[in-house]
């Protein structure tokens, strides 16, 4: 087994589980996902970089995507108005890419780019609301995309897991990871957002005199 396929068959599943954490739960574990959010955007940068600079070498590519994703992960940490905007521009890119894996296209960097930046700022903005979407929409992401690469025995991972629909027609079962990665967000979002809100009560509740 290739370092590749390894690579897929482990990442796949610790992204589903991940995944269900973030988008149930990253507004309260918000420095946790900062970190993990941090991670993932590192490592998918990394792995990037170790394929320009070892054609053909998957160990290089992993070695990257391990340094990349630690060092992310630790600025995202520490500076956290930083990790914000990544988790921000991370739901943004998301996002689009999601729409045009799901219609069978190739994402459009700049369009990508463009929305990431939105979402970004967006997030620094509003910071509570966007914790709550921006995890919500990113952790069903990673349990669609994650579930999709083993639902389909995908031998090659890449950043987002949707390599058996980066080209041609994603038919259906493009369609159907689309409606399921919405729902999941949405559902992980209502979930987040009735949770914060009592979490909001039972805080102001401690510090009222008695």
């Amino acid at each position: 087994m290739n370092v590749n396929a390894l690579a897929g068959q482990i990442t796949a599943p610790l992204a589903v589980a991940v995944g269900i954490l973030i988008c149930l739960w990253g507004y309260r574990l918000v420095k946790l996902t900062l970190g993990v959010m941090g991670f993932i955007i590192g490592a998918a940068g990394g792995w990037t970089l170790g394929l320009s600079l070892g054609t053909g070498n998957n160990g290089i590519a992993l070695i990257c995507a391990i340094i990349g994703g630690v060092i992310c992960a630790v600025l995202c940490i520490w500076l956290f108005f930083l990790g914000i905007f990544l988790l921000g521009a991370s739901a943004g890119a998301v996002v689009a890419t999601a729409l045009f894996h799901a219609a069978g296209n190739q994402p459009q960097l700049i369009l990508v780019l463009v929305l990431a930046l939105v979402f970004g700022v967006i997030a620094l903005v509003l910071q509570k609301l966007m914790i709550i979407v921006s995890t919500a929409f990113s952790g069903s992401y990673l349990v669609t995309a994650g579930l999709l690469h083993l639902l389909t025995g995908g031998q090659h991972v890449s950043p987002l897991w949707f390599d058996q629909l980066q080209h041609g027609s994603a038919g259906i079962l493009g369609y159907v990871a689309l409606v399921f990665w919405l729902v999941l967000a949405l559902a992980g979002g209502s979930f987040q957002y009735r949770g914060r809100r009592r979490w909001e009560e039972a805080a102001r509740n401690e510090t009222r005199p008695s």
